[in-house]
């Protein structure tokens, strides 16, 4: 292994900034999602753009659309995420989780529903790190709902409480 050992990094520029490629996401949903019993189905996120909501949305390098979050050949690496999911429904669950996915198959870091005290409202929530080591692979939430009664899950959407939120960063 090499080491590389510096006390002045200078940018081709010379305007004194160097940029480091560090990729970060935040990203809420801005609507309800409604999950059909004895369904497996991908997290909708819809508010992603950076500085949205306040501010409370981070998208550097716009790596996160259309519901996962994918890198390039500049951003492979590995990474932490995280995700929190508030839902609901009319009935209890039966064995509903959720779950992280790369590229579209695979369970990482499964989570099953704590109940949160009030009628059959449920949080589910996870994180795991998870090496991007080719160009195009993605991460995305899963939910695989399996609700008594044949009850849809309701994933919630408060305005200016958000409850469902879905995460990550480089971390090397």
């Amino acid at each position: 292994m090499s080491e590389l050992r510096t006390n002045t990094i200078t940018p081709v520029s010379n305007s004194g900034a160097i940029t480091i490629n560090n990729p970060c996401f935040h990203v809420t949903k801005n609507q309800d999602q409604t999950i059909p019993d004895a369904t497996i189905a991908a997290v909708t996120f819809e508010s992603v753009t950076d500085g949205g909501e306040s501010g409370t949305i981070i998208n550097k390098g716009g790596l996160f659309a259309s519901n996962k979050f994918t890198v390039t050949s500049l951003t492979t690496g590995i990474y932490c995420f995280y995700y929190s999911l508030f839902t609901s429904s009319s009935g209890t669950t039966s064995d509903t989780y959720s779950y992280l996915r790369k590229n579209g198959s695979g369970q990482m870091q499964t989570s099953h529903p704590m109940f949160i005290g009030h009628s059959y409202q449920y949080m589910m929530q996870g994180t795991a790190i998870i090496n991007l080591d080719t160009a195009g692979d993605f991460v995305e939430v899963v939910i695989d709902c399996d609700q008594n009664g044949g009850n849809s899950l309701l994933v919630n959407y408060n305005a200016n409480y958000f409850r469902t939120d879905f995460g990550g960063f480089k971390i090397r």
